[in-house]
């Protein structure tokens, strides 16, 4: 007798309990995505990526954070359903920004300027191949005659409508090499080599160092190759 009483002072009290408490928030159905390097086509792996409540037309706080998998996919997992701000975290690799997405087309993007193009992303939107731009031009400088790399060879990156203003610089190092981080889509690229015995210039669309912007061309984000530089 007394167990029949314990068990049914317990089934009150757990009865009890269900009422009193609140009802659990319903998740939403998961955002999903791959991060690529769309200069490459190769996935970015070790970025992360976090997803925003949507505070009136911008981001609000932040809800769930992942980071790209080995072969760049990530799973974000909204509160409730409804639309949300996705955002690429920039680091060494990609400029980063918040994403853009059109419902029927493939892929979506990362937009470095928010307020230009990202858009609100549904829960249980599959954003599919989610481009990102490199967060640096990097690229080699050699002697155009021998191929042997240049060490000590200013580069500078200017923007193509205010050309007298550097927006990154850097020297090559002993095996010719550069890399400037950026945040933009493409930049005039300006090659100091005199103090070196070369040339100085622009660089061409063939890699090669003009005169003068009006025979060069503006150069993107990522690996530019080879820079062939003449001996004056």
């Amino acid at each position: 007798m007394q167990r029949i009483v314990s068990v049914f002072v317990l089934a009150i009290v757990a009865a009890l309990f269900a009422v009193a408490s609140p009802p659990q928030a319903h998740a939403g159905a998961v955002i999903t995505g791959q991060l690529i390097d769309y200069t490459t086509d190769d996935p970015v792996p070790s970025t992360t990526v976090r997803l925003h409540v949507n505070d009136g037309g911008t981001p609000g706080v932040v809800v769930d954070t992942e980071v790209t998998d080995a072969t760049g996919h990530f799973t974000l997992s909204p509160t409730t359903d409804g639309n949300y701000w996705v955002e690429v975290v920039r680091n060494s690799r990609v400029q980063g920004g918040y994403v853009a997405d059109y419902p029927g087309t493939d892929p979506s993007f990362v937009q470095f300027e928010f307020f230009a193009d990202a858009t609100l992303v549904a829960s249980g939107t599959n954003l599919g191949r989610t481009l990102d731009a490199p967060s640096f031009v990097s690229g080699v400088v050699v002697n155009a005659a021998t191929g042997n790399r240049l060490n000590g060879i200013e580069v500078s990156l200017r923007e193509p409508d205010a050309l007298g203003t550097s927006v990154g610089n850097d020297t090559t190092d002993s095996n010719g090499f550069f890399r400037i981080p950026v945040f933009g889509e493409e930049w005039g690229m300006r090659i100091f080599g005199r103090s070196r015995g070369f040339e100085n210039g622009w660089v061409g669309c063939a890699r090669g160092v003009v005169p003068t912007w009006g025979q060069a061309c503006s150069h993107g984000p990522g690996r530019i190759g080879k820079i062939r530089l003449d001996r004056l």
